[in-house]
């Protein structure tokens, strides 16, 4: 069940990544026609629809790069990641792992069960003896069918984002659709068990619940997800789903608009997370996309070198104002308000790379820019944070890296000499030693601990901000 939770986050994530305008292939932000509000993955699992239009361009997560054709999303980028090719078709490895044959064998008894109690008579047991035919072997094979892909529909106004839900797996020649139809009508009782079931899998993930228990609420077989913006009760604005239905009723509040970053408000702002006895203020960042620093930011990198004796790192100036695609580095800010600190997005810098750089991305496992949850507090993740006025690395005592957050890692062998849960960044950011940004000449490969290879040998790694498996 944890992974069909994982299933249903995916689904979440990818529908409210979808906003995008057809014509337009680039940066693009979605917003709700409604509400005005614009969408937002700020961190972790919440995928937040209520941020202001002035709140938007200070947001990195209400841009996504996207490509279209076709009433499809060809191309979808947004905090690290491109969600169509990379993440979407997951879904099929996820559900054929979810669903064990014991456990496939219990959900379809259990649906036999419901519509013996629903209906009596010829029909139904023509219905009952369809679906005790389809084997697990079946399931398999329609899961493979799946089709994964995300659709937008334009409508005066502007459009509807929607996920194709799959056929009801019933090959019954001309009675498929009726059949099809008697099973949805029956989704009720089953609605309420799956929503008990997955239950005891959202402890710990509260902000989860009103997305998931969306879905499954709208479940039903051979129908449309259509993404809108809900109120729930104790998680304030999230984003849900309703069906045809339910489009039908209420579709005013289900169309967005899906808005091209121009040269005007090609940015988004960075807010200031320490300040130092000087005044300064610094936020340890990395994004998904190249950036331009606004006139007077400074960018740092943490080189790979410990001195363990003083728990001193060296920190160095990038030479460039343009900082590369899933780059963590320290900035040096304007000042605290995003607005005075504004990153221009640029196109696809083509793999630039920032050589000696040992800060790491705040990644899930899969390599994505979207946080990383540990099982505890480990020491060897060292963030930004101030000690005696000035900028440090402090060993983290949170379970959660944020996304577009940069963290150094440090092995075991120093852990053991150093004496201090902190790092002073060595040199006075005054007088640094500067540093470029060099053409790309090798991958830039990472474990699924977000560490960096030089020599990876067979196994699974993220490189260059892709999973790929080395063999």
């Amino acid at each position: 069940m944890r992974k069909i939770c994982v299933f249903l986050l995916t689904l979440v994530l990818t529908m409210g990544a979808n906003g995008l305008q057809a014509q337009t292939t680039g940066y693009n932000r979605l917003k709700n026609v409604a509400t005005g509000h614009v969408a937002n993955l700020p961190y972790k699992y919440v995928f937040a629809p209520n941020v202001t239009e002035d709140e938007a361009c200070s947001q990195p997560g209400t841009v996504a790069y996207m490509e279209f054709g076709d009433n499809q999303v060809k191309q979808l980028r947004a905090q690290g990641t491109d969600v169509v090719n990379d993440l979407v078709p997951m879904m099929k490895v996820i559900l054929k792992q979810a669903f064990s044959e014991e456990y496939y064998y219990a959900l379809r008894e259990e649906m036999i069960n419901v519509v013996k109690a629903s209906y009596t008579g010829a029909m139904g047991n023509l219905l009952v003896s369809y679906m005790s035919r389809y084997t697990y072997e079946d399931f398999q094979n329609y899961i493979d069918r799946m089709d994964t892909n995300m659709y937008y529909a334009e409508t005066e106004g502007g459009y509807y984002v929607y996920f194709h839900s799959p056929a009801f797996p019933l090959d019954a020649g001309d009675f498929t659709e009726y059949f099809t139809n008697k099973v949805n009508s029956y989704m009720s009782a089953f609605r309420g068990r799956l929503q008990l079931m997955v239950e005891p899998f959202l402890e710990g993930r509260e902000e989860l619940k009103p997305m998931i228990n969306s879905m499954i609420a709208h479940l039903r077989f051979a129908d449309y997800f259509y993404f809108r913006e809900i109120e729930s009760e104790d998680y304030g604005t999230q984003f849900g789903f309703a069906n045809s239905q339910d489009y039908q009723k209420e579709g005013a509040n289900d169309v967005w608009t899906f808005v091209p970053v121009d040269t005007n408000d090609r940015y988004f702002g960075v807010e200031g997370q320490m300040q130092a006895a000087d005044g300064a203020w610094y936020a340890a960042f990395t994004m998904g996309f190249p950036y331009r620093l606004a006139e007077g930011m400074k960018a740092y990198i943490v080189e790979d070198v410990v001195d363990v004796d003083k728990s001193e790192v060296k920190w160095s100036e990038v030479k460039s104002d343009v900082i590369p695609a899933l780059t963590p580095v320290i900035l040096r800010l304007n000042a605290k308000e995003a607005a005075s600190n504004k990153l221009e997005m640029l196109e696809d810098d083509g793999g630039s790379v920032i050589e000696n750089n040992a800060l790491q991305a705040a990644t899930n496992k899969h390599g994505f820019l979207l946080g990383r949850t540990l099982e505890e507090p480990d020491t060897h993740y060292y963030v930004l944070d101030m000690e005696g006025g000035k900028p440090c690395l402090k060993a983290t005592e949170e379970t959660f890296l944020y996304p577009n957050q940069g963290f150094f890692y440090l092995e075991d062998s120093y852990k053991q000499r150093t004496t201090t849960d902190y790092l002073i960044l060595s040199v006075d950011v005054n007088g640094v030693e500067e540093i470029p940004v060099t053409a790309h000449t090798t991958n830039q490969v990472f474990d699924l601990q977000g560490r960096r290879v030089s020599h990876p040998v067979k196994g699974i790694y993220i490189i260059n901000g892709k999973k790929t498996v080395v063999r």
